[in-house]
């Protein structure tokens, strides 16, 4: 009696079990040992345990690349051009904002700046992983009045590859984006160096 109870409770289970997996199986198959179900059973919740890992790790990386624009302006300028862009941090002199549309070509751009002339603006602007990155760039004998906007195009994946992996990396490119002060600050940074 108590064998016929436990028998009925495993097959039970093992319906349960296979009904909730999704799988329809003929009741011959159901009737198949409970001990190769109970297999079944575990290696499923070991491949369901794999999936959600493996759906961790993917959304961890994901949430690196959710970067401010502070940081991927630094990710981009220590890119673009790392000497010009730690000497404005040292002098306390670079700066950061959002193009408002008077240049129509980087409207909607970020960008890290000196201030000085056209060519000490770094436009940046993320799309998915994608960023395009466009500087006034003077070829040859150019003036930087005759200079064009030269466009370059990068991941965030790569950035983050190249520059923000270990912690000291982090560091150093976290520490740069809270010196970048916001271009509304130039004008009176200018007032109080003279």
């Amino acid at each position: 009696m108590i064998k016929k109870k436990i028998l009925i409770a495993a097959m039970s289970f093992t319906v349960l079990a296979l009904a909730g997996c999704g799988n329809s199986q003929s009741n011959s198959q159901v009737k198949s040992s409970t001990s190769s179900s109970q297999s079944s059973v575990t290696a499923q919740q070991s491949s369901s345990s794999n999936k959600a890992q493996e759906q961790s790790s993917s959304t961890s990386t994901a949430s690196e690349s959710n970067l401010s624009p502070q940081q991927l302006g630094t990710l981009v300028a220590l890119y673009q051009d790392p000497d010009w862009f730690k000497s404005g941090i040292s002098d306390g002199f670079m700066y950061y904002g959002t193009e408002d549309g008077s240049g129509k070509e980087v409207a909607g751009y970020n960008f890290v700046t000196e201030n000085g002339d056209p060519t000490s603006y770094i436009y940046f602007k993320q799309n998915g992983d994608d960023v395009t990155i466009k500087q006034v760039i003077p070829e040859g004998d150019e003036i930087v009045a005759e200079a064009s906007l030269h466009t370059k195009h990068i991941t965030v994946s790569r950035l983050l590859s190249d520059y923000y992996v270990n912690q000291s990396q982090k560091d150093e490119v976290n520490g740069y984006a809270d010196q970048l002060k916001p271009e509304s600050q130039y004008q009176s940074d200018m007032e109080n160096k003279n």
